[in-house]
């Protein structure tokens, strides 16, 4: 009898407690509604460097870029307005920069919204760093952790290459090779040139003393870039044999500091061969004028 008793008790629990469960789970669906859910806001990739940069003419570009926010939680059934607001700590002067709107629109069922953000390198001032500091007002949103956005921008110094004669001179520097490269520039007929570059990992580390060199065309853009076409440059002798080599290569200036980046390739014209047939990379030296 007492086994049977026991039985019952139990089986009258088990099943009382799955009664609960049932109750409490259909409670809490009932009970939810996403839209009175409490959700939050927050700027999307809150902390972000921005630079200028120089068009094909040689003059600085504006920064364009967006400005985000995002929705954490259910989705809405009508628009969240988040209002954009300028932070005190902000930097940037006002008639620096424009928005295209005040206020970003997240609409209804989505989770994200942005505006466009320009800044007009022409109101900064070269080399400095200034921030847009952005906080929020969400309505009836929570704030999330990222709800300030900090944009550090900056117009770089760019130093205009008005005479090619400001580059002209000797150069030295080290290139990805753990090589001393040193060249020399200088100014024919109009025309920028360069000759001596990769004598040092020719002669000492390849073993091929120079013969022959002829100084190459440099085409020197205004927007800082630089570039080599291809064109016969160096004779060298390798076990008593000539070896004829042409070279051809891309990279930039900085008349302001007075330093080139290069990175060049070159073909063993007499086998007809690259390096980087040979698996090697193209050359990047950094060479500063002296």
């Amino acid at each position: 009898m007492i086994k049977y008793v026991l039985i019952f008790v139990v089986g009258a629990l088990v099943l009382s407690s799955c009664e609960d469960l049932e109750s409490n789970y259909a409670a809490m669906t009932k009970d939810y509604d996403k839209n009175n859910a409490t959700y939050y806001i927050q700027y999307l990739n809150a902390t972000q460097s921005f630079e200028t940069a120089i068009d094909e003419a040689g003059q600085p570009t504006d920064i364009v870029t967006t400005v985000g926010v995002a929705l954490q939680g259910a989705p809405q059934s009508s628009d969240v307005t988040v209002t954009l607001v300028v932070s005190p700590e902000s930097t940037l002067p006002s008639d620096a920069y424009t928005l295209s709107a005040n206020s970003i629109i997240i609409p209804a069922g989505e989770t994200s919204g942005s505006v466009g953000l320009t800044v007009l390198a022409d109101q900064m001032t070269e080399n400095e760093v200034v921030n847009l500091v952005l906080d929020m007002d969400a309505g009836g949103a929570e704030a999330a952790t990222a709800a300030q956005l900090d944009y550090a921008l900056k117009r770089i110094k760019f130093c205009p290459l008005d005479d090619l004669n400001d580059l002209a001179g000797k150069w030295a520097g080290l290139d990805d090779w753990g090589n001393t490269e040193t060249m020399v520039t200088s100014v024919v007929d109009g025309q920028f040139m360069l000759t001596e570059l990769g004598t040092v990992w020719l002669g000492d580390t390849w073993g091929e003393p120079i013969l022959a060199m002829n100084p190459v065309v440099v085409t020197m853009n205004p927007n800082g870039t630089l570039v080599i076409e291809e064109q016969a440059y160096c004779t060298t002798t390798y076990d008593g044999a000539p070896y004829d080599y042409s070279i051809l290569g891309s990279g930039s200036w900085d008349n302001c500091t007075k330093t080139m980046i290069i990175s060049y390739d070159m073909n063993n014209t007499t086998d007809g061969y690259y390096l980087s047939d040979y698996g090697y990379a193209p050359i990047v030296v950094n060479l500063t004028m002296k």
